[in-house]
């Protein structure tokens, strides 16, 4: 009984990731969301989102090593190339961020962050 309920709670990962995706970059509401999409409620999605960002402030996501038995299947390849650039442009969504805070910084705060060319050491 405690398995049948437990199951109807499981969701997918990419379920998960396109849920937390709406509600970080498209600013739609977790209660519509977890009302439109079956979920119990709308902490399960806003703890979601907790871990994407935390996820995010530590550095780019990382992906296991692929397994050797699976190098030469050609479907497990087309996934891995997917999920690799779904990483690689999450990194690059962080670099520009993270660029645009510097710009900022030196900018309106007159604060020296990049190192200048040049100078000794």
């Amino acid at each position: 009984m405690k398995a049948q309920m437990l199951e109807r709670f499981q969701f997918t990962d990419e379920l998960k990731e396109k849920l937390v995706l709406m509600v970080v970059y498209q600013n739609i509401s977790p209660k519509v969301l977890a009302k439109k999409y079956g979920l119990p409620n709308a902490y399960i999605l806003t703890n979601w989102v907790g871990i994407y960002k935390r996820t995010l402030e530590k550095g780019a996501v990382t992906l296991p090593p692929m397994q050797p038995n699976k190098r030469k299947d050609t479907p497990a390849l087309k996934q891995r190339i997917k999920q690799l650039e779904k990483s690689l442009e999450k990194a690059n969504v962080m670099i520009y961020g993270l660029n645009a805070m510097i710009d900022y910084a030196e900018k309106e705060l007159k604060v020296p962050v990049r190192k200048k060319h040049g100078t000794k050491q």
